[in-house]
């Protein structure tokens, strides 16, 4: 009997030491942005931070554009918004996530002036779905 209420209390410590699913993806954000940011992932793109909002189970990945990228022209929100829900289904990394139904904002600014948004979007679990 002893070692059954043993047994019981360690899985309770154990089940209570463990993290939701919100708080893992808080955590790797956070982790991910202070390692890995600002990552230069092209010669015109700059990924400033990767966030996560609790409250509405968003991931946010914050972009900057760089040269030639860095204008208004260079972006067609239909094309990159397929591109974006291409990326967030064919990632295995986020299958977790998906099967969570959070959602994945990716912001784009300018380099010359911060506060231009040149794209701005959600995708949604009924976008990636």
């Amino acid at each position: 009997m002893k070692k059954l209420l043993l047994f019981a209390a360690a899985m309770a410590v154990c089940t209570a030491c463990q993290e939701s699913l919100e708080e893992k993806a808080d955590r790797e954000a956070k982790e991910y942005t202070e390692k890995n940011c600002p990552l230069r992932m092209s010669e015109s793109v700059v990924l400033d931070s990767f966030t996560f909002d609790k409250a509405s189970h968003t991931f946010g990945y914050h972009y900057r554009l760089l040269g030639e990228l860095d204008s208004a022209k260079t972006i067609t929100p239909a094309n990159q918004q397929k591109t974006l829900v291409d990326g967030v289904r064919n990632t295995t990394a986020l299958q977790p996530y998906r099967e969570a139904d959070f959602n994945f904002r990716y912001i784009y600014r300018s380099e010359r002036d911060h506060d231009v948004i040149y794209f701005d979007t959600t995708i949604k679990p009924e976008d990636y779905k």
